[in-house]
């Protein structure tokens, strides 16, 4: 049987995970709160738009110790984790500020767009092609490897997904994701509603660095699971507004 101090100690860890990391997590929040002050700028003047900005910092703060442990720094989506409930942070505080569903969703896909754009010039500046990044043999690789991991189920609220070997016509590869770890983690503090604008942020990354991506089923969408396919030579859909994906459902994207 275990020592119970060494389950005390085991659970200690994993709940002031992002506690003890929170210095690291707010300067990544900061980095991404650069794109979102710029779309705020475009709305209220300098006063207001630093006040929304404390707020979805202080918010952010408050969510961070109620993130799920997934594995900390041994599971790299913890990062994926983390940037999407800073995310949250800010459809929060658009929330309460009065802004409309559609209108939070907009409002990310500008400032995601953004961001994508300004990492697509920087690794242009490297000599990297981003339009071809998904399709490196050494990251379908490293992917595969992920997804296996995952069928472990070492963490309850922790992903889990299949590695899809494409026919290199219709697609290179892809994933079949049976459970999101934002899905749980936005489902559990009561955010579900907000999933959507996650998922559609896998086109926006897509359109933002110009490679070829297509899925016709989301969870976020209410399918049972989302068929990420990564595609040559194809030329990823606009997703805002995402009434016309084959993903899309209204059922899961009014304003609530």
């Amino acid at each position: 049987m275990c020592d119970p101090k060494i389950i005390s100690m085991v659970a200690k860890i994993v709940e002031d995970f992002y506690v003890r990391k929170k210095s690291k997590f707010m300067r990544g929040f900061d980095e991404r709160l650069i794109f979102v002050k710029n779309e705020l700028f475009k709305k209220f003047d300098n006063l207001k738009s630093e006040e929304l900005i404390s707020q979805m910092k202080a918010e952010f703060e408050k969510i961070l110790p109620d993130i799920p442990y997934i594995g900390g720094q041994k599971n790299p989506t913890t990062l994926v984790l983390v940037k999407c409930m800073s995310d949250l942070a800010v459809f929060r505080i658009l929330e309460k500020n009065g802004f409309s569903f559609r209108e939070i969703g907009e409002f990310h896909y500008k400032y995601v767009i953004a961001a994508h754009k300004l990492r697509k010039e920087a690794l242009e500046k490297a000599s990297r092609d981003p339009s071809q990044y998904p399709f490196d043999p050494v990251y379908m690789d490293y992917q595969k490897k992920l997804t296996e991991e995952t069928h472990k189920k070492l963490y309850p609220d922790d992903w889990v997904m299949d590695f899809v070997e494409g026919d290199q016509k219709s697609f290179v590869w892809g994933w079949d994701i049976q459970e999101c770890g934002v899905q749980k983690a936005y489902k559990k503090l009561g955010d579900e509603k907000y999933t959507p604008f996650i998922c559609l942020g896998d086109y926006y990354e897509a359109e933002g660095l110009g490679f070829g991506f297509s899925r016709t089923k989301t969870l976020g969408f209410g399918a049972p699971l989302c068929t990420h396919r990564f595609v040559k030579n194809h030329k990823t859909p606009r997703a805002w507004p995402p009434d016309d994906l084959k993903e899309f459902n209204s059922k899961f994207f009014q304003d609530k």
